[in-house]
């Protein structure tokens, strides 16, 4: 294959399915498509340990449309990876059949480390990590979590802080009240308490809730640098508008909008318990390090 050809990964994740096409260059890439379709496949994994049929529809529907648009755009082969929905649920081996039969995408189910793995070599790229570096990819079912500094990975974990299953447990108000997003927050807290330590200057996020907590802060660029102030301002603003008006105000997607006050939350509190001196949040993430790997 040549340096030419388009590469393209679809990451089918708990909130959103996301497609890449780029061509690989001496170890960078130039972005050819970057899209995706918010469809929520993790919606009742964490309570009922499946898939539902609704949800397995839409993403369905979902790949095959990317995988149409992947092809239109020059790229012959297409790698696609489920992460933390579908490894979850007991039904996400015959989902994977289920998108075979019906759009010729051959998915694979990854493990979280392999996740975790892939997001750190995506997540960094352009960055300097010398002095340490916490990196976090919060989905819609689990957060990778990679701790690193200038040797390399010290240690990477998958744990159970996505932004539709901390919804899920603990938020029911819309907007939710102070004592649900404390809630988020503290089992945040006592879920990075269980792991190694990690020393690091900067905390880089990336994933769907990260980049609308960029929005909500005034940027769209696809590497955004943030206080700790502006993540909890952005927190403050999720608590006290309902989602309907978050839609309206800030244009993201209307489930987006119920999932995202958790969501940053846990940025918030990730960033905080990690005292990080520099908060970086990338479109950067899985699908870069795929390509790369």
């Amino acid at each position: 294959m040549s340096d030419q050809e388009p590469l393209a990964v679809l990451d089918v994740g708990s909130n959103t399915i996301r497609l890449l096409v780029a061509r690989l260059h001496d170890g960078t890439l130039e972005p050819v498509l970057d899209t995706s379709e918010f469809v929520r496949l993790g919606r009742e994994v964490d309570r009922t340990g499946r898939l539902q049929e609704d949800r397995e529809q839409a993403a369905v529907r979902a790949i095959g449309e990317l995988a149409l648009q992947a092809r239109a755009h020059g790229a012959s082969g297409i790698q696609a990876i489920a992460t933390s929905a579908v490894r979850d649920a007991e039904n996400g081996p015959e989902f994977v059949q289920r998108v075979r039969d019906a759009t010729g995408v051959d998915v694979q189910i990854i493990s979280g480390e392999r996740e975790a793995e892939l997001t750190y070599r995506g997540a960094t790229l352009g960055l300097d990590v010398g002095h340490g570096v916490i990196v976090c990819d919060l989905g819609g079912g689990s957060a990778e979590l990679i701790s690193a500094d200038a040797s390399g990975i010290r240690w990477a974990r998958s744990e159970k802080l996505g932004s539709g299953r901390l919804t899920e447990r603990f938020v029911q108000h819309d907007p939710p009240q102070s004592d649900e997003l404390e809630a988020v927050a503290s089992f945040v807290r006592e879920t990075l308490q269980r792991l190694p330590e990690a020393h690091c200057e900067l905390a880089v996020f990336t994933g769907g809730t990260a980049t609308n907590v960029a929005l909500l802060a005034g940027s769209q660029d696809r590497v955004a640098h943030l206080s700790m102030a502006q993540v909890e301002e952005v927190v403050h603003t999720l608590a006290t508008l309902p989602a309907t008006e978050i839609v309206q105000r800030y244009g993201v997607q209307e489930e987006r909008a119920q999932v995202l006050p958790a969501g940053a939350a846990a940025v918030h509190a990730i960033a905080g318990f990690y005292a990080a001196r520099d908060i970086v949040i990338t479109r950067h993430g899985i699908r870069e390090g795929t390509l790369l790997a």
